[in-house]
């Protein structure tokens, strides 16, 4: 996840942070610290164990949508998204047919 890295720095210093404090009291290693400090990319873990040290929320430290460079749709993205769309209906009965099939082929 893409994370503003000045406003990360911002908050760390305005509470008079070093980077090994932020580590010490978000249970995060200060080399994760400093990397995200640098790149700007965390973990969603890590991002929540940030959000809630600072007390804000995910989309306070989350790069602006208008200035993530697109994003390559991935196959995995993709499925989780067409599934999620999907019917439960349509789903439940895909299941049993899919189960059905499986059971007679094991005759």
């Amino acid at each position: 996840m893409e994370v503003d890295k000045e406003t990360l720095k911002r908050l760390r210093e305005s509470n008079a942070w070093s980077q090994a404090h932020l580590a010490q009291v978000s249970g995060i290693s200060l080399r994760t610290i400093q990397r995200i400090e640098k790149s700007g990319i965390a973990s969603p873990e890590s991002v929540k164990s940030l959000c809630a040290t600072f007390g804000v929320r995910v989309n306070d430290l989350k790069v602006a949508e208008s200035f993530q460079e697109e994003a390559v749709p991935t196959l995995s993205g993709l499925l989780k998204c067409r599934i999620s769309h999907m019917d439960r209906g349509v789903t439940l009965i895909a299941f049993g047919i899919a189960f059905t099939i499986a059971f007679i082929l094991t005759f």
